[in-house]
């Protein structure tokens, strides 16, 4: 594992790079000396401070690059416009080019200012499950190694950065290796959970899960039918959409509450981020939502993202009605991985995080990893406190009797018994 000093020394050994000023939002680059040390994976950087002045060349890049359906511009420019503004992340998009003025990679970041330190993170928060720089093929090999780090610090000093704190990077993607894999890096606090998709819903579940598992589905179905109407759909209309969307945040207020932990979905700006990515407010949707409707209760609720290989889940979310002992979450992740297979897709994830109905369809846990170091003398000493509570919140999330103790005093706090098994957990 490097270390948060091999970055320094990187910075420190770079040649002279020329720096422009652009107004807001324009880009401004620099050129970066190539020496006889061997072949560069680019030749300048370009920063860009909103989403929109790049996505031109991010659009392009896309065609053919390594990245996932989360490193999608218009998914990123709704979480820039209302959770990140809320925050006060700004976004700091760099395009790495090459000797003919060609892009070769993008860094999608935003920087937020504290206490006088600019630290850079991957745009779009928590509500990004896989983060990848979207870097070119044809280009992975040459970004191996140093010349991924001489990005980050190329970026840095172009854009004023002073630390980096980039989570939750896998260090394969469908296969292919990560090149900021080389970074300084640290283990994240969980694991993701993905797996391949079966030809069809039937092997799925033969494959994943046990014969008990899936007579206990079926009565589970028949109960719901018994009761009712049940639906279960992917939101075609606006008004489908927003009503699987108040349902949602509904919903997770009451398990949240429950649990004792903070509503992180109650945050400032993340449902208008979540109704811009469901094309409520007049954009093209980036979002997928999948309701389960009994007559008129919607009692389950998935969101997720996808491009033409991989489904990736993002919330799910059930009703704390008498529905709830039925498993509905069950019956509409049924209907979710059986819609990516009737859409080609060869790949789906749940995301980060251990839950027991995650292995029901993921059954590869797929270990990410952390890089944060910084880049100056007040990053380096933010970076490595930063580090070190980031490393001690994955050593108790893989101690289980004191992971346990913290469940047992959210609860506590809750003043509620534990919540229902199942998918409302997660």
């Amino acid at each position: 594992m490097r270390t948060a000093t091999s970055a320094s020394a990187a910075r420190q050994s770079l040649g002279g790079a020329q720096r422009t000023e652009a107004p807001a939002g324009k880009a401004a680059s620099a050129s970066v000396a190539t020496g006889g040390d061997g072949a560069r994976a680019f030749t300048s950087v370009e920063i860009h401070r909103d989403v929109a002045s790049a996505a031109a060349d991010w659009s392009r890049l896309l065609g053919d690059a390594l990245a996932g359906p989360y490193q999608n511009p218009d998914f990123m420019a709704a979480w820039a416009r209302h959770a990140g503004a809320a925050e006060g992340a700004s976004p700091l998009i760099a395009i790495a080019r090459d000797e003919r003025g060609e892009p070769v990679a993008l860094l999608p970041l935003c920087v937020r200012r504290r206490f006088g330190v600019a630290t850079a993170r991957f745009i779009g928060g928590s509500h990004v499950n896989y983060n990848l720089a979207v870097i070119r093929r044809d280009r992975l090999d040459a970004f191996a190694g140093g010349e991924a780090e001489r990005l980050l610090v190329e970026t840095a000093r172009e854009a004023g950065v002073d630390a980096y704190h980039l989570v939750n990077q896998p260090r394969l993607w469908m296969g292919t290796p990560n090149p900021l894999a080389s970074l300084p890096s640290q283990p994240s606090a969980d694991d993701a959970y993905c797996g391949p998709l079966a030809p069809s819903l039937e092997e799925h579940l033969r494959l994943y899960v046990s014969a008990k598992s899936r007579s206990n589905q079926r009565r589970k179905m028949r109960r719901f039918e018994e009761r009712g109407a049940p639906k279960l759909y992917r939101a075609e209309t606006p008004e489908q959409r927003r009503r699987l969307l108040d349902a949602y945040f509904r919903q997770k207020a009451e398990q949240f509450a429950a649990r004792g932990v903070d509503n992180v979905f109650e945050r400032p700006g993340v449902y208008e981020f979540l109704a811009q990515a469901a094309g409520l407010t007049g954009e093209a949707a980036t979002i997928d939502l999948y309701g389960f409707d009994m007559d008129d209760e919607v009692v389950a609720v998935h969101g997720g993202v996808a491009d033409g290989s991989r489904y990736c889940g993002m919330f799910i979310s059930i009703t704390s009605s008498e529905h709830a002992k039925y498993s509905p979450g069950e019956m509409l992740m049924n209907f979710v991985v059986e819609e990516q297979i009737r859409r080609g897709l060869s790949s789906f994830d749940l995301g980060v995080g251990a839950a027991t109905y995650k292995k029901m369809y993921c059954p590869d846990p797929e270990p990410l990893f952390d890089s944060i170091f910084g880049v100056t003398a007040k990053g380096r000493a933010v970076a490595g406190a930063a580090a070190a509570a980031a490393a001690l919140k994955a050593r108790i999330k893989a101690t289980p009797w004191a992971y346990g103790l913290i469940g047992k005093l959210r609860k506590a706090r809750a003043g509620h018994r534990p919540e229902v098994a199942g998918p409302a957990a997660d």
